[in-house]
């Protein structure tokens, strides 16, 4: 089972520089991975959760934690594709790419912040078939010298589009969310599954149509990466729910290895542990516990 870390940059973090500590320090503690989140506004739940604190943009974070770090991977979990322009993601992601020697896995996702899409001036109701051009303008952009691509919201013809991803053919795209239109873009774009918060039971379901979706599709489903973001807390107090009934890793830490271990035999490759605080010392000391005490049982 890989491990990865949830960079708290969602959590009102004041000073960015401390996000990149933390990358660095669970790097250093033999993490596999470090993730990301992306919110451009103080959408509902997020203004709820931060007031007016700060909400540090995902690709920035991880273009300074690539810059500081030599072997972790670097995640979106994930980047809300509906609100970013194809030929500039796309340059952008390519480039941190190659500025981390071919470190970067894109988790991408719809979002459900209606308000968060008025304030853009996107179409809430079209997000899905415009997540889905964009997967595919992406690929074009991504594999093309002279990229040739129409859709209904954007064409490209005739111009040199550049750098290449150091990854081929590009960075692997993992779909987010867990309804049947997401696991459907899985099967049609996806080289993984990111999703959140998905109990074992509930991960087990869903990873088993996925695969047939994607067998459906022609496509190798047995290449797919399995990945899912989870709060972690430790606590005096057993978790309540039964192991494949659980949404979240608390108790001890035999409770918490029975959680993950859970997940594993359902097919689970990645678990991305969320501390939930803008405090770095319980971030670190969360970390640290788990990676001596709990990651060893694994």
């Amino acid at each position: 089972m890989k491990i990865g870390f949830g960079i708290p940059n969602n959590q009102g973090v004041k000073d960015p520089n401390d996000l990149v500590a933390m990358a660095v320090a669970v790097e250093n503690m033999g993490c596999h991975s470090v993730w990301v989140r992306e919110h451009l506004f103080h959408s509902s739940y997020v203004a709820e959760r931060l007031g007016d604190r700060p909400y540090h943009d995902a690709l920035t974070v991880l273009t300074a934690v690539a810059c500081a770090t030599k072997t972790v991977r670097l995640g979106t979990s994930v980047l809300v594709l509906p609100w970013h322009d194809p030929a500039r993601l796309g340059k952008m992601i390519a480039t941190l790419d190659q500025l981390s020697y071919g470190r970067v896995d894109l988790g991408i996702g719809v979002a459900l912040t209606k308000d968060e899409f008025e304030n853009l001036g996107i179409d809430f109701a079209s997000r899905g078939k415009r997540t889905d051009e964009i997967l595919g303008a992406l690929q074009a952009l991504w594999t093309q010298d002279i990229p040739e691509f129409s859709g209904s919201f954007y064409h490209y013809s005739g111009l040199r589009f550049s750098p290449k991803p150091y990854q081929k053919p590009y960075p692997p795209i993992l779909i987010g969310g867990f309804s049947e239109a997401a696991r459907q873009r899985v099967a049609r774009f996806g080289d993984g599954w990111h999703t959140l918060r998905q109990t074992p039971r509930q991960f087990a379901k869903s990873r088993a149509d996925i695969f047939e979706r994607t067998e459906n599709a022609g496509r190798d489903a047995n290449a797919l990466r399995f990945s899912l973001s989870i709060p972690i807390r430790f606590t005096d107090t057993p978790p309540s729910a039964p192991v494949m009934d659980r949404t979240a890793l608390t108790g001890a830490n035999d409770d918490i290895a029975e959680t993950i271990n859970a997940y594993k035999i359902e097919g689970l490759d990645e678990i991305v542990l969320g501390i939930s605080s803008a405090e770095m010392k319980l971030n670190i000391k969360t970390m640290e516990r788990f990676m001596l005490d709990v990651a060893p049982h694994l």
